[in-house]
């Protein structure tokens, strides 16, 4: 099953700034289980996020979110975070999400249109990042099809696999 792009995101916010690093997202390194990760997630930048975090919650940081290694987000999505939305982020970090289908976003500007606790909005179909209260919003950028085929698929394993398979039936 995969992530339906079309659905509008609507969350708290849980706002980090510039150069957020995988150490801090997924320290495996220290906490070798899901279960310890929950539990230090994003600690090093914010104590109290991951007593904190709900189910629901949007994650919106500035430029380069994600750099570092190569360590996957996932234990973001185990937390509950339906959404991850950045200024911009590191490469590795953008392409290791899509495969796995985390919901990440680049919508330049974001940053300056939300504080902590507000409640954002993401609307994928309309391209658009919403702040609730304020009406304040800045464009999304919007993924090539491919991509958002790797989306509805749930990552690229599944993509390719689909693909396989279709590729197989008509053979």
């Amino acid at each position: 099953m995969g992530f339906d792009l079309n659905r509008v995101i609507r969350g708290r916010v849980w706002k980090f700034g510039d150069s957020i690093e995988t150490d801090a997202i997924n320290p495996y390194y220290r906490y070798p289980t899901m279960d310890e990760l929950k539990q230090h997630t994003m600690e090093v930048y914010r104590p109290e996020f991951p007593a904190q975090v709900r189910p629901g919650d949007i994650l919106v940081a500035g430029r380069n979110f994600g750099c570092g290694s190569s360590r996957p987000g996932l234990v973001l999505r185990e937390v509950g975070i339906a959404a991850i939305v950045a200024e911009s982020v590191a490469r590795l970090f953008l392409r290791n999400s899509i495969s796995r289908a985390i919901p990440i976003f680049v919508a330049p500007g974001v940053a300056g249109i939300v504080e902590d606790g507000e409640t954002l909005e993401v609307d994928y179909p309309e391209a658009v990042i919403r702040n609730v209260a304020s009406g304040a919003s800045v464009p999304l950028r919007k993924f090539p099809p491919m991509i958002e085929q790797i989306f509805e698929c749930g990552g690229l394993p599944e993509f390719a696999r689909e693909r396989y398979l279709r590729e197989q039936a008509l053979k």
